[in-house]
């Protein structure tokens, strides 16, 4: 009996020494990362999204919500004149091109004239962005939607 108990013992080390190299652990991760520098400095990896592409608009629209110290962030990325995915300038609402808009509990901030560029990915639910905002805010990373609406 107490062979059968020092057995039982010997496998459960042995298991317990196996698990680092003998099972896949790789780190969950997040499906933005986007890095935010100015007043609202930080770095947001994991957020909620909500995507559709309106092709009878010519539009597609990326909203991305989550925290930034410790306050709700809202980034919303527009691209108008969209057909197709590829890299687009970033302005204003009125320059007809793409426009990125962030809110961070009070503080709000939107893209002007030449800002810099998003890119849309082939998948059309993922890409990249470099953009300036008004008040000395800068974003820039990658986003990843689950899925694309159509509306």
């Amino acid at each position: 009996m107490q062979l059968k108990q020092i057995g039982v013992v010997v496998a459960i080390f042995a298991l317990a020494a196996c698990d680092p190299i003998c099972t896949s652990r790789a780190p969950a991760a997040g499906n933005q990362h986007l890095v935010f520098t100015g007043p609202q400095a930080g770095t947001i990896t994991d957020a909620k999204t909500s995507c559709t592409h309106y092709p009878g608009q010519k539009q597609i629209n990326f909203s991305i919500g989550g925290v930034l110290n410790n306050q709700e962030l809202g980034l919303t990325i527009q691209i108008n004149g969209y057909e197709a995915p590829g890299t687009f300038p970033v302005g204003s609402l009125l320059d007809g091109a793409g426009e990125v808009r962030l809110q961070v509990g009070t503080f709000d901030a939107s893209s002007t004239t030449g800002a810099g560029n998003v890119t849309v990915n082939s998948d059309a639910k993922s890409g990249s962005l470099k953009v300036d905002l008004l008040n000395g805010e800068h974003v820039e990373g990658t986003f990843r939607c689950d899925k694309l609406d159509t509306g």
